[in-house]
């Protein structure tokens, strides 16, 4: 999408800048039906991207925007965490934005964000590609990436794992332990988290020359909803996998609300591992054996990220890889 400049939309309407800047910001004297006409033309023009700039521009309040796809998630109400609090400490307020997993809501709350003159942005993106985000680039905000890698964002500043290393390290961890029917549900292809888990698993499996039925290989979304149809499926096969690897935390609570259903035990019937099913409370029952991703790490090296970048925004992008932990629960 082209920038409209003020310019423009004077031109347009045969009118000066300082008077459609007038008539857009409220401030001077500007008659009714000249302000009408210009906020009309505005409307049309599709001027949105420009304001943001002049927004950017003035950057009077130290505000910084984190977009993430689901804020009920734990792994993100601890990125959320960590995020704030090294905020806190540099004096800056964070503003949390939740996309529901919806691209078309990440890049409203994307706007919105940068029309609130935030310093620059945490993004958890669900897009596949950036080109939806291109249009921003002349604005010069800042943005890290955590979690998901959307295409042509390589050289862009971001914090994560190595998710297909962590996926093959817990797809070896079940070899070793003697399972060779092992199935996944994993996150959308199209986000970079989903991808790379499955292409570790498929790695393991390849390195030991174990075969795999694609039927025990279900593509969901990051909800538990997903993981309990996508389990519901698997279990409907003749021939099942005997363990299981869920690419996060809640298909791993979806797919085992699907195996109490169908009365299996784990990990008798089934035995399960998954990402990021970090049980704090010591409810859950069987503890998930579980590959977990430093989420307030995560959020606070994103912050720090954002902070060098306003400082030095010429440097090239940084890639964080941060190492995850490991539960060794009872469910496998």
């Amino acid at each position: 999408m082209n920038a409209v400049r003020l310019e423009d939309i004077a031109r347009e309407l045969n009118l000066s800048v300082s008077t459609v800047s007038r008539a857009l910001s409220g401030k001077g004297r500007v008659g009714e039906k000249t302000r009408a006409r210009v906020l009309d033309a505005v409307r049309e023009s599709g001027y949105r991207v420009n304001d943001v700039a002049r927004s950017l521009r003035m950057r009077t309040a130290k505000n910084v925007g984190i977009i993430v796809p689901d804020i009920s998630n734990s792994f993100f109400a601890s990125v959320i965490k960590g995020a704030q609090q090294r905020c806190r400490q540099a004096g800056y307020v964070l503003i949390v934005c939740n996309s529901d997993e919806d691209s078309t809501v990440e890049e409203e709350l994307l706007h919105t964000l940068l029309s609130k003159q935030v310093s620059g942005l945490v993004l958890a993106s669900v897009v596949e590609s950036r080109s939806i985000l291109a249009q921003y680039d002349p604005l010069k905000a800042p943005i890290v990436y955590i979690d998901n890698m959307p295409q042509g964002a390589e050289g862009y500043d971001s914090v994560a794992i190595d998710n297909r290393a962590a996926a093959r390290r817990l797809t070896l961890s079940m070899l070793d332990r003697g399972y060779s029917e092992i199935g996944m549900i994993t996150g959308p292809s199209s986000q970079s988290t989903g991808a790379l888990r499955r292409q570790g698993f498929e790695a393991a499996l390849g390195e030991r020359g174990v075969a795999h039925s694609e039927a025990w290989i279900r593509t969901g979304s990051f909800t538990m909803e997903s993981g309990y149809r996508e389990m519901r499926e698997i279990l409907k096969l003749s021939r099942r996998p005997r363990a299981m690897l869920f690419a996060n935390n809640y298909i791993a609570y979806g797919a085992m609300n699907a195996l109490r259903e169908e009365g299996l035990s784990v990990p008798g019937d089934m035995a399960v591992t998954a990402f990021d099913a970090l049980d704090l409370t010591g409810l859950i029952a069987p503890l998930i054996t579980s590959v977990n991703q430093p989420a307030q790490q995560i959020g606070s090296r994103a912050v720090e990220l954002l902070l060098d970048r306003m400082r030095n925004p010429d440097q090239a992008g940084t890639r964080v890889i941060l190492e995850p932990g490991f539960v060794d629960g009872d469910s496998w």
